[in-house]
């Protein structure tokens, strides 16, 4: 089986893993939109580079994030979006056309950031178009139904952790040691992320309780970056920012540092960085936002989303004894035991074969379906 990849996420580690075992299934990987330096141009040749493809065998399309088909400048100037959707639009009928299939996974249930004038309208044509959406948790499909774009057909997969596994009895247990109680939040910085929560949060707590946070991770967001300095300073030399990305080598050994993680999002639709942090037997905090609830209660202090709760959660760990920490970390550990890419990857390449096994669906009057 060939397949073919839009985009290619260099900065997010999650196609490299998954497609790493994809590959060991006999499945081919070549990712578009790279022809050129120009990310405009490499757009408008989509459609050629996808009949070319096609010409040479390769029948299905999976698309990750619609976030390559933005135009630059289209922050000042909004008719860009328009017309990013008006060429998203014509992707999509051009593999129609072609006898491709599309395979969406969802990984939010909305971008993030602007990416079309109507970003719902876009997601409504995708459902539409897409031939089977993969997701890592229920909760998606009810977030996408509730915008009127439920699938047709479609698979839930986990979320795989986006680092190697630690080797077994590597780590420090949480709560052991001298010092403080050691809070860490990691992962690429959004605003939807709520560091700017947790760091008021963490400022209102006792300055006589012993803790120390340290928040790891890439802000590319100017104004983001300023507001996060000036809050850290409100909480003075307890709070370390580590406003870059973390090396992979050394992201294990800043989970074992660490006590508990928080991950105080606003909105999520899954969370690759919790994942992680169960996978090196890290408490996780967090809200109780659907999208978090398959998580494991046993490893797992939830929140009632606002900043108040928020700092109450992370009085909870600091007060909390090792031997509650240790649990959490058993049971964290149990539930990331059963998580694993080789697992991720044959369940992913079965599905794609379904959809190339099935006749070319009809463009209306399709039942839902769920793949199990």
């Amino acid at each position: 089986m060939k397949i073919l990849v839009l985009p290619r996420e260099d900065t997010n580690p999650y196609q490299a893993l998954l497609y790493a075992e994809m590959r060991r299934h006999g499945v081919r990987v070549s990712y578009l939109g790279r022809l050129t330096p120009s990310h405009t141009l490499n757009l408008l040749l989509l459609p050629l580079e996808m009949a070319v493809h096609r010409v040479a065998g390769a029948r299905i399309v999976h698309l990750h994030w619609v976030f390559c088909f933005s135009l630059p400048g289209s922050e000042r100037f909004p008719v860009f979006r328009r017309l990013a959707q008006s060429w998203f639009y014509v992707w999509l009928r051009a593999m129609r056309v072609l006898g491709m299939r599309l395979v969406w996974t969802a990984h939010n249930v909305l971008p993030h950031r602007p990416v079309f004038a109507d970003d719902i309208r876009a997601r409504r044509q995708l459902i539409a178009a897409s031939d089977l959406v993969l997701c890592h948790s229920y909760p998606t499909i009810t977030g996408l139904a509730a915008l009127g774009a439920e699938p047709r057909r479609f698979a839930v997969i986990p979320h795989g952790p986006l680092a190697p596994p630690p080797s077994a009895g590597s780590l420090r247990r949480p709560g052991t040691g001298d010092g403080p109680r050691r809070l860490l939040f990691f992962g690429k910085i959004h605003a939807y992320k709520g560091v700017e929560d947790l760091l008021t949060a963490f400022a209102a707590i006792p300055a006589d309780l012993p803790a120390r946070l340290t928040v790891a991770g890439e802000c590319d967001e100017p104004q983001l970056r300023s507001r996060l300095q000036a809050l850290a300073q409100q909480a003075g030399t307890r709070v370390t920012l580590r406003l870059e990305r973390v090396p992979d080598e050394e992201v294990t050994s800043l989970l074992a540092d660490a006590d508990a993680v928080a991950l105080p999002f606003r909105q999520v639709t899954t969370s690759g960085s919790a994942v992680l942090a169960l996978c090196h037997e890290r408490p996780l905090v967090v809200p109780d936002l659907a999208a978090l609830a398959e998580l494991p209660d046993q490893a797992v202090i939830r929140y009632d989303r606002t900043v108040q709760g928020l700092g109450q959660a992370l009085v909870r760990v600091i007060l909390a004894d090792a031997g509650v920490l240790g649990e959490m970390s058993d049971a964290a550990r149990q539930y990331s035991a059963a998580i694993s890419w080789p697992e991720i990857a044959a369940r992913t390449a079965q599905a794609l074969s379904l959809v190339l096994a099935d006749k070319p669906r009809a463009r209306a009057g399709d039942s839902s379906a769920e793949m199990a």
